[in-house]
């Protein structure tokens, strides 16, 4: 360390590295007389920061302890700047932003990125997504842009603002609010809150879940038994690969139950009931009822309520094959008894006992498959049935 007085201030040039207290005594002297001072400072080690710059590829960028500027140029980059107050920059392609310290600096303005954070976060333009790490009680913050906001252990509050966006809280008892746009919420805890007015959205449950008000879409996920519940609105409800309740409720609703042995519910609406695969039951309440089949292999199901006056059985072309066409069932391919008298003949409805078969050929080449079971003595034809 050397030390200089210019213009009666005290200059103290320390060399690089050096840090630590010193004892600095001050002297003056005039006319055979002194005075003296001493005194003490202390310098704190100063890291210098870096600068990383990476290539045209994907780049992994990690700074020191310093104030590091990391620049990863074209590719999808992950970039961490360690400790200090940190630059980052992604340059094109989707990069990863590892932030550790409120003063970091995100620039980028180009592909889809992701910022993963400790702590509460509020993504800047030009970030699309934000992953939130540890166990505290942390908030995230969405843009503009569509974005994915994934909580960490704690109890979170996800917010996507504006957009189309996707919230996840993960672990925790987690608020999560969609803000403008047509969001997906995914909720794994009968505790978490979801908050939305606008759009159409989706909740997305590995529990049993009822829709609140202002939600239009569940679909359940995994392969437990749980149930799904609709409200007053037009909902889509979707089981999954479990033995599902799905409940309309008032609406026009749309039941799909996926795999498994499920039972629909349609409540009030005109609502439609997709079976899926497994031996489900089908009912469809009050109003013009729509039960679908995507294919003539997909189980055996009950329909409970089928009413001739109103209700509709949809059939899918590619996936009953066998010369149907798009539109109403034609009258010579529907039949009551048994089995099929000529070779046009396709629905078979057994009213003495419910049963309805589909034959692919009329002709007993190709054994007829049984798709549903029906009241019996229905007086069902050809137009409650149509070809999409």
């Amino acid at each position: 360390m050397t030390a200089t007085i210019v213009n009666n201030q005290l200059i103290l040039d320390y060399l690089e590295n050096q840090f630590g207290t010193a004892q600095i005594t001050i002297r003056g002297t005039s006319k055979g007389l002194f005075i003296e001072d001493t005194f003490t400072i202390t310098v704190n080690q100063v890291t210098k920061g870096i600068l990383i710059t990476g290539t045209s590829g994907n780049d992994n960028l990690v700074g020191a302890d310093g104030n590091d500027t990391l620049q990863g140029l074209a590719g999808n980059d992950t970039l961490n700047g360690g400790l200090g107050s940190d630059s980052l920059e992604g340059g094109n392609g989707n990069d990863v932003y590892y932030v550790d310290n409120v003063n970091d600096v995100i620039i980028d303005s180009a592909g889809t990125d992701t910022v993963i954070a400790p702590f509460s976060y509020t993504l800047a333009a030009g970030l699309e997504n934000l992953t939130l790490t540890g166990n505290g009680n942390l908030n995230g913050t969405g843009n503009t842009f569509n974005n994915t906001i994934i909580g960490n252990n704690g109890n979170n509050y996800l917010l996507g603002d504006a957009g189309n966006d996707k919230l996840d809280g993960k672990a925790g008892v987690d608020t999560l609010d969609g803000g403008a746009g047509n969001d997906t919420y995914t909720i794994d805890n009968v505790n978490d809150v979801i908050i939305d007015s606008a759009g159409t959205d989706t909740v997305s449950a590995s529990i049993s879940y009822t829709l609140a008000d202002n939600l239009e879409n569940l679909t359940l996920t995994g392969s437990t038994a749980i149930n799904g519940t609709g409200n007053n609105g037009n909902n889509v409800i979707t089981g999954n690969s479990g033995a599902n309740l799905l409940s309309g409720l008032d609406g026009n609703d749309s039941l799909n139950g996926g795999n498994g042995n499920d039972t629909l519910l349609g409540g009030n609406g005109d609502d439609t009931l997709i079976g899926g695969t497994g031996n489900d039951s089908l009912t469809g309440g009050s109003g013009r009822d729509f039960f679908r089949y995507n294919s003539r292999t997909e189980g055996i199901d009950t329909i409970t309520d089928f009413n001739v006056l109103d209700d509709t059985i949809l059939v899918s072309r590619s996936g009953f094959s066998g010369g149907l066409t798009v539109g109403t069932l034609l009258n010579t391919q529907f039949t009551t008894g048994t089995s099929a008298t000529t070779s046009a003949h396709r629905f078979i409805y057994n009213a003495s006992n419910g049963q309805l078969w589909y034959d692919i050929d009329g002709t007993g080449t190709t054994a007829a498959s049984q798709i549903a079971t029906l009241s019996p003595t229905l007086a069902l034809t050809a137009s409650n049935f149509v070809v999409f």
